[in-house]
């Protein structure tokens, strides 16, 4: 399945996007739910809800929220999203290798280029799919201690830390935290594939993101500070050198 987003004003280019993606689509007998948004702010609201997206394809020049600021939004949150610009001029190639954008549709759009740019869509969705990406039901857990339900597709890679809550588990990543109805230590074996260590009873941190390792303490990337309990920070000191030793080997 692939979810492709086309944020267009002009709804007969919209139209023919959409025919050109669902004709590709057709061909190689590829389920895609493909909507179309007539603006930027629509499709906002629409990914605070789900961001379940593997594409947008996106108009520059759209009154309100124009399409090179709303990419900017995107990736704030998303690094991984296609993005594929559509416009009539090319002066915006600057800002395109700015956000990372997959390709550029000069108007009027060829069908063969959209075909192109959907085949590195779905190898892109392809190899995601091999790194063991995972979807979950969750709650959004805002600054004020509100909750909303949601649905995430996350790759394990992108936690920085597991803590436990209750019957619950927190996962702490790059844009949030998102609560799941699952006891920790369950969850912690479905991640067996990244390198997460126990550094206290009701928390699990991913190497990955660890910078320092203190005699009770652990600094992330991030700026936050984990307890390090003494009954597991043998076991976390020696995963932390053991790990970074291999990589280094890997780069040397």
């Amino acid at each position: 399945m692939l979810n492709i987003a086309i944020v267009e004003d002009n709804s007969n280019h919209a139209g023919l996007l959409g025919s050109y993606i669902s004709d590709w689509v057709k061909d190689l007998h590829i389920t895609c739910n493909i909507i179309i948004f007539s603006n930027a702010e629509s499709f906002l609201f629409e990914w605070e809800e789900n961001k379940l997206w593997d594409a947008i394809f996106l108009d520059i020049q759209m009154p309100g929220i124009d399409g090179i600021e709303l990419a900017r939004k995107i990736r704030a949150q998303d690094e991984k999203i296609n993005i594929i610009f559509t416009t009539a001029i090319t002066d915006y190639l600057k800002e395109g290798y700015e956000v990372y954008a997959m390709h550029y549709l000069i108007k009027p759009i060829d069908s063969r280029k959209v075909a192109s740019c959907m085949e590195r869509i779905l190898n892109s969705h392809t190899e995601a799919e091999r790194k063991n990406m995972i979807l979950l039901d969750a709650e959004i857990i805002s600054e004020d201690g509100s909750a909303s339900r949601t649905k995430i597709r996350i790759e394990p890679c992108d936690i920085i830390y597991l803590e436990a809550n209750g019957h619950y588990t927190d996962l702490h990543i790059k844009d949030g935290i998102y609560r799941i109805h699952c006891g920790i230590n369950r969850l912690k074996e479905k991640l067996n594939a990244e390198p997460f260590v126990q550094s206290h009873r009701s928390f699990f941190v991913n190497l990955l993101y660890i910078k320092r390792i203190d005699k009770d303490m652990i600094l992330l990337d991030n700026g936050d500070m984990l307890p390090l309990s003494r009954r597991c920070r043998e076991a976390v000191n020696i995963a932390f050198i053991n790990y970074y030793s291999r990589r280094t080997k890997e780069l040397f």
